[in-house]
């Protein structure tokens, strides 16, 4: 499934609240750079997203490879304490 180019299933997911888990980190070493990955933007939306780490031995630096995650995603898409709280909940 491609959710990034489907906004009606993007919809359908809003009013589910089904969760998506993304790894920025993997996704950027992988196939799809930051300035392309959807996540700012399926949380703009009220998507009810979370970050998570994928294959934390390959694509992480650190022993803390979820808080790395979290770090990249505030560095990159400027997210406040407010909406790194809101991603974590």
């Amino acid at each position: 499934i491609n959710l990034r180019k489907t906004p009606v299933l993007q919809y359908l997911y809003y009013l589910c609240q089904i969760g998506l888990a993304m790894s920025p980190l993997s996704n950027n070493a992988l196939f799809l750079n930051y300035s392309r990955n959807p996540f700012p933007q399926f949380f703009a939306r009220g998507l009810n997203v979370a970050l998570s780490s994928d294959d934390p031995l390959q694509f992480h630096y650190s022993k803390e490879a979820l808080i790395e995650e979290y770090s990249v995603a505030k560095a990159v898409w400027k997210l406040t304490s407010c909406d790194l709280s809101e991603i974590a909940r």
